[in-house]
């Protein structure tokens, strides 16, 4: 036990020193300031090949919904709206003039698509969901047994829906059931009341992300290079809500089919700046800070039993096929914190060092997704390996064959996570 013990401090020790994340290397692409913006990085590591005499059967899988529009119409109407007040006193500048233009034409698009898919988060999943196939031939062969539940929201419908008709379309034997229902939003979409009173606008920790995000909005430049008179801008325009409204619709232009583009508004430090201040606001709310003493992490606890539920399943009952799970990023986000998942679990109390250790846009991009891939042998021995957005990753258990683990050994490890909450 000791030895056991000892060898998973330093695993998560090894773990720990994990490249950091610098400025330049997301200044070096742009888009990853959108943070939870940042539309699906299309994997380019190669996968290891599988250990002699074993082969693919089974896949539990959580994934966020694809690629969306902002959440609500005012995100694009209530900037283009103070522009356009703006145009009529004759206070906006010929970048004010050409930002206000781009906004008219894509409201055209935006207006009532309210947090709904795009074609791109569409065909996000369809293209995972080929990879997927494409990497697995045994687990989807024949009459193999699919189940996909989504949470209750049109997105996340929409994702399981071009994620399992593709399946289908590459094996249309396959046994699929499709599910969306408040029934499954105690695993796919919990939060305990601890944790929502912990993100709550009066909770301790809001003051100091308040003073954080004051200092990195910093909005001067970027204003006055889009309104032209400086009584009007003291009477009229807030300045932070005016930057952090153009943060996010630059943010969301990625996840489009559009040329249309705002980051030449920015300069690369304001938009580092403000991710920053997002970053860490989402770190706190549905990553592993310390700040939250596990309370985030542990809404995780019902899907991971589920997890656990259907991997013996599967296994007991000799079955090939997956099961499928779609919801959000407040939740695959804590599900990688919770599981050690490399990198997805580091600490850090500084709010200006957590894009060091911690991103969003590496943990929870649009579609983004954690995959179990069950092998067996013909002695039935069950290996596992864990993908991060279809990239190999390391767990904290022993293996001397890196991606793939025993499941003799990473079952109690997950059984452990769950019993000791």
């Amino acid at each position: 036990m000791k030895k056991t013990t000892l060898l998973l401090v330093f695993i998560s020790a090894f773990l720990s020193t994990h490249a950091q994340t610098t400025k330049e290397e997301i200044f070096s692409d742009i888009k990853t300031t959108g943070g939870v913006y940042y539309a699906y990085p299309t994997p380019s590591n190669k996968q290891t090949a599988v250990p002699s005499g074993y082969e693919s059967f089974y896949i539990s899988h959580y994934g966020r919904h694809g690629s969306r529009w902002l959440i609500n119409d005012k995100d694009f109407s209530g900037v283009m709206d103070v522009l356009k007040k703006a145009a009529d006193n004759n206070a906006l500048t010929e970048q004010g003039k050409s930002a206000l233009e781009r906004l008219k034409k894509i409201w055209i698009q935006a207006e009532g698509h309210n947090g709904d898919l795009t074609e791109l988060g569409a065909l996000q999943h369809r293209q995972i969901s080929q990879r997927m196939f494409r990497n697995n031939p045994k687990v989807f062969e024949k009459n193999a047994v699919v189940t996909a539940k989504s949470t209750v929201v049109p997105r996340c419908i929409l994702s399981m829906a071009n994620f399992t008709n593709e399946l289908v379309a590459n094996n249309p034997k396959l046994q699929v059931s499709m599910e969306s229902s408040d029934k499954y939003m105690k695993y796919l979409n919990h939060h305990t009341k601890e944790s929502i009173d912990f993100r709550a606008a009066d909770s301790f920790w809001q003051e100091e992300k308040r003073k954080f995000r004051a200092e990195n909005m910093k909005s001067d430049r970027f204003i006055k290079n889009l309104f032209n008179n400086d009584e009007y801008i003291y009477k009229n325009i807030n300045p932070e809500r005016v930057i952090e409204a153009f943060y996010w619709i630059a943010s969301d232009m990625q996840n489009l089919e559009t040329d249309i583009s705002f980051y030449d508004l920015f300069t690369k430090e304001e938009l580092f700046n403000i991710y920053q201040a997002i970053n860490y606001q989402t770190y706190v709310n549905d990553g592993p800070s310390p700040l939250s003493k596990g309370l985030v992490k542990n809404n995780s606890i019902p899907l991971v039993k589920n997890i656990l539920e259907e991997a013996e399943d599967y296994i007991k009952n000799n079955k090939n096929g997956a099961s499928l799970r779609f919801g959000h990023d407040g939740n695959i986000t804590p599900l990688l914190a919770l599981l050690n998942i490399e990198g997805m679990n580091k600490e850090e109390i500084k709010p200006g060092e957590v894009y060091k250790v911690w991103n969003t846009f590496q943990a929870a991009p649009m579609a983004a997704n954690l995959q179990l891939i069950f092998y067996k042998n013909k002695k039935n021995d069950i290996l596992v390996k864990f993908l991060h957005n279809e990239n190999e990753v390391h767990i904290p258990v022993h293996t001397e064959s890196f991606p793939y683990y025993k499941w003799s050994e990473v079952k109690p490890y997950l059984e452990n996570i769950v019993g000791t909450h």
